[in-house]
């Protein structure tokens, strides 16, 4: 797997903690999960993302997952926020790489 660039929109449930919302960790890797696999073939079944991420546009945040040929790791940021829909601009590559 060589190393992507991506963009994906995404209708996510947000949770809302206190006022601010949030980016549902499970909703943030099935966007890294369904866009890896389109442009690559290959499906990760270990995407982990992290919780507490604010759901405002520039808010960046790490995902990983085990690739074909080792450990990788998505960077994501928020681009566009309305509503429940969350635009991402991802980007993945092998970790320490």
């Amino acid at each position: 797997m060589r190393t992507a660039v991506m963009i994906v929109l995404a209708s996510l449930g947000l949770a809302v903690a206190g006022c601010a919302s949030t980016i549902k960790p499970e909703g943030a890797a099935k966007s890294v999960t369904d866009l890896v696999s389109k442009e690559t073939g290959f499906t990760p079944k270990d995407v982990a993302c992290p919780d507490g991420v604010e759901a405002e546009a520039g808010t960046e945040f790490e995902c990983t997952f085990t690739g074909p040929d080792g450990d990788y790791v998505a960077n994501v940021k928020v681009t566009k926020v309305e509503g429940e829909n969350v635009e991402f601009y991802i980007q993945s590559k092998l970790k320490d790489s």
